[in-house]
């Protein structure tokens, strides 16, 4: 659906400049920047990404559509794993002929380069198509994310777009390619069975250690568990970033009580753990291996 309109666009479909004008005073179109008006309703993020001069990409198109995107650390959160802020800022792909950019709050005013914003260098014809909506297209917005996030979080986001069916597995060669070579066999091994990006994060760190890890085996007696790690140890990971779902959460304690019960062993992480205090799950891990 378009969510933006130029001054030239609005013009050329035979609008007058009055009639634009008292658009904008009722309420119909607002005011983005200077020569580019928005839809009422359009996300704030949309609005911030065009106003810098360009569409909303990576981690800020990805939350914008809905996917799962890193959440911010709890207040005091110590961050233990190594993590780079890209995810926090605002990530615009513009068109590599622009050399000038706005203020994301206030069109008025210049881009200030030491401001919150991440800006990708993309082909003109990419963004003057995506301009009309203000998203990237997938391809674009997930190779952006791979370039400007920890490989295991544009993972999630990637798996959270295959799981909404953004788009399928069919596309994930093309996106691949546009990689460099050492972020190519990650996309190629995406997973959009995964139900949250906590998940999905979770099992791209344990495959790093060298461990095998099956994703949603259902086994007999317990019913299906998030990761099954060298066929015996049933890591389970609570999404309580999302939902607050107190039969979940009373069903799932009590298949932990049965698993307790069978040859496996069970470890319960929450999305706090896995996302601020990886060291800390990975030794778990690998003690209740070791035991």
């Amino acid at each position: 659906m378009r969510s933006f309109w130029t001054t030239a666009d609005l013009l050329a479909r035979g609008k007058s400049e009055r009639e634009i004008r008292r658009a904008v005073e009722q309420g119909r179109l607002v005011v983005v920047r200077r020569g580019l008006l928005a839809v009422p309703g359009t996300p704030e993020l949309l609005q911030r990404a065009a106003r810098v001069g360009g569409v909303a990409t990576s981690v800020t198109g990805a939350a914008t559509l809905g996917l799962w995107t890193p959440p911010d650390p709890p207040p005091g959160q110590v961050r233990v794993r190594p993590h780079r802020p890209e995810h926090d800022r605002l990530h615009v792909a513009f068109r590599r002929t622009t050399t000038r950019f706005h203020d994301p709050r206030d069109g008025t005013l210049p881009l200030d380069r030491t401001s919150a914003v991440v800006l990708h260098r993309t082909a003109p014809e990419v963004v003057a198509t995506a301009a009309a909506t203000g998203i990237a297209p997938p391809l674009t917005m997930l190779e952006h994310a791979f370039r400007s996030l920890p490989p295991e979080r544009a993972l999630a986001i990637l798996d959270s777009a295959l799981h909404l069916r953004f788009l399928c597995t069919a596309d994930l060669p093309a996106l691949a390619a546009r990689l460099p070579g050492r972020l190519r066999p990650i996309v190629l091994a995406a997973d959009g069975r995964a139900d949250s990006g906590t998940e999905t994060i979770t099992r791209y760190l344990l495959r790093l250690l060298g461990l095998r890890v099956e994703v949603h085996p259902v086994l007999e007696g317990i019913g299906e568990v998030d990761l099954l790690v060298e066929g015996r140890l049933i890591v389970e990971l609570d999404g309580k970033e999302w939902h607050d779902d107190d039969e979940a959460f009373e069903r799932d304690r009590r298949r932990d009580l049965v698993a307790a019960t069978t040859r496996y062993r069970s470890l319960r992480f929450t999305w706090r753990q896995v996302l601020f205090e990886w060291p800390s799950v990975e030794a778990a891990v690998l003690a209740a291996l070791a035991a």
